[in-house]
């Protein structure tokens, strides 16, 4: 092989053969230049935000166990209703690399983590859509950017943006495909050993390749344009689908890491957890953010005389079908609704309007004003991981009280704060692992019948012998043993509230003592 490994992926990487060449002068001020920078700048700043995801923390503690104890767990060792019970680590790469990074480098490492996979997801994205737009530039960078700001409510500290960058670079190797560029299906191996090994929905990759092959051999359908794969593209899709396949076995949990998707099938866990439900468009992340961007993408797409194509479609619509079940699929959604909407803006969106000196002193400006503004905010992100959580997420006050009276045993937590819990060293009751509590005595649903008080709540506490509960303040478990007089407040603040059974020793909150 002549060329090598950097070459041919520069091949890939080079612009479609009809861009228009434009004036040499003033090379780095365009407006998609701009477009990309504003957007990355914000999405940066907008990270330095307090975490405040209920499961970034215990993603944090198995990466800190594995690092500490160099191996992977196989079995629970966090909670204390289902310790030692079998547990699938599906994102154990990415915890090590965040534990990692977090151990080292404080918060400043998670907040580069994120910044970078983010950063790395809207440029790959933006090469896709200059290859589905005959290398328009602006139309391709608007688009590329959206693909994210939509969806952002989903970029938090989570194995799931590794999946994101991930989807995105399988779009681009397979629109590399498409072009007779064969070599990049050598990325499909190293890079499904990655997904396999940090987030759970790795058969993405699996499917996207089969799904290629099998749109090649539909006809066309109505105003959609057919799928022309090159000679020799299917048996090499094919082979690379299982190849990557195979590597993707080389994990700590073989098969069972294309497994994950089975949780979907289990009714007590999409009821009851959040993401798993279908989007809420009473709230205003939803109303004024995705909804508005659906009916947009869906008015552009109607209004469009050419024909649509089929791959892209289908992928905006699978997507768009799979989100309204369970909204944690929004962002492929949207990366994929920006592929299809590409080329429609590149008709309406002249190149020489964005090549003049004027407009790119203007982009130059702004871009600068850009990174000013960003390098004021840098200093946010010193300091230990520790001094990063959000209060009003996390009961962080509550904790170090317990902690300071020796009450960490047996605690009966709300369910998102069972994460924090674990970062803490403190044995829980459930938390974000949701499959163990699933299986056998099924303590998730037992969970639920404590914390709404259902008939068998009360019982179901002294069944486990709770004697510390950790809730919000206002929920029914907290109504309910405010007024129990086997139990008493013995801690309250604006996030959260301890209630402790009365044969505890414990201090009391009105005297402290």
């Amino acid at each position: 092989m002549k060329k090598g490994l950097l070459a041919w992926m520069g091949d890939a990487w080079r612009e479609p053969p009809d861009v228009v060449m434009e004036d040499a002068a003033l090379p780095w001020l365009r407006v998609e230049h701009m477009v990309l920078v504003v957007w990355l700048v914000s999405f940066a700043v907008y990270q330095l935000a307090p975490l405040s995801d209920p499961d970034t923390p215990w993603h944090l503690a198995t990466g800190r166990y594995i690092l500490t104890h160099h191996t992977v767990p196989t079995t629970d060792p966090f909670s204390w209703t289902m310790r030692g019970q079998p547990w699938v680590t599906q994102e154990w790469l990415f915890e090590t690399v965040l534990a990692w990074l977090g151990m080292h480098f404080g918060f400043a490492g998670l907040w580069l983590l994120i910044t970078v996979v983010h950063t790395a997801t809207v440029l790959v994205l933006y090469r896709v859509c200059r290859n589905q737009s005959a290398g328009h530039p602006v139309s391709a960078a608007v688009c590329a950017c959206l693909g994210t700001l939509v969806p952002l409510v989903f970029w938090t500290m989570r194995p799931q943006m590794v999946s994101y960058l991930m989807f995105t670079v399988f779009l681009w190797i397979l629109s590399n495909v498409r072009r007779g560029r064969f070599r990049v299906l050598w990325l499909v191996p190293p890079l499904m050993l990655i997904w396999a090994n940090a987030h759970g929905s790795s058969t993405i990759g699996i499917f996207m390749l089969l799904l290629e092959v099998a749109l090649s051999f539909v006809p066309r359908l109505g105003r959609l344009q057919p799928l022309a794969l090159p000679k020799g593209a299917r048996w090499r899709l094919l082979l690379a689908a299982l190849v990557g396949a195979g590597v993707g076995l080389i994990n700590p949990n073989s098969y069972r890491a294309y497994t994950y998707a089975l949780l979907s099938t289990n009714p007590t866990m999409v009821d009851n957890i959040n993401e798993w439900h279908s989007p809420n468009f009473h709230m205003d992340i939803f109303k004024y953010g995705l909804l508005p961007f659906l009916m947009l993408s869906c008015l552009i797409l109607m209004g469009r005389r050419t024909r649509l194509p089929l791959r892209e479609t289908l992928y905006f619509m699978g997507s768009f079908g799979v989100m309204l079940i369970y909204q944690r699929f929004a962002p492929y959604m949207a990366i994929s609704a920006a592929v299809l909407l590409a080329p429609v803006l590149a008709a309406w969106v002249p190149r020489r309007l964005c090549a003049t000196r004027f407009v790119r002193m203007i982009s130059g400006l702004v871009m600068f004003g850009s990174l000013v503004y960003f390098g004021t905010q840098l200093p946010e992100a010193k300091g230990p991981v520790d001094a990063h959580w959000s209060t009003g997420s996390y009961p962080v006050y509550a904790v170090n009280w317990l902690e300071q009276h020796h009450l960490t045993s047996r605690i009966l937590n709300a369910y998102q704060w069972g994460g924090y819990l674990i970062y803490r060293g403190i044995p829980t009751f459930v938390d974000g692992r949701t499959d163990i509590f699933l299986q056998g005595q099924n303590v998730f649903s037992d969970y639920l019948a404590i914390k709404d008080v259902w008939w068998n709540g009360p019982d179901l506490i002294d069944i486990y012998k709770c004697d510390v509960v950790l809730f919000p303040s206002g929920d029914p478990v907290v109504t309910y043993l405010v007024h129990n007089p086997e139990w008493h407040v013995a801690y309250q603040d604006a996030t959260a509230e301890v209630l402790v059974r009365n044969t505890v020793s414990a201090p009391d909150p009105q005297t402290g003592t």
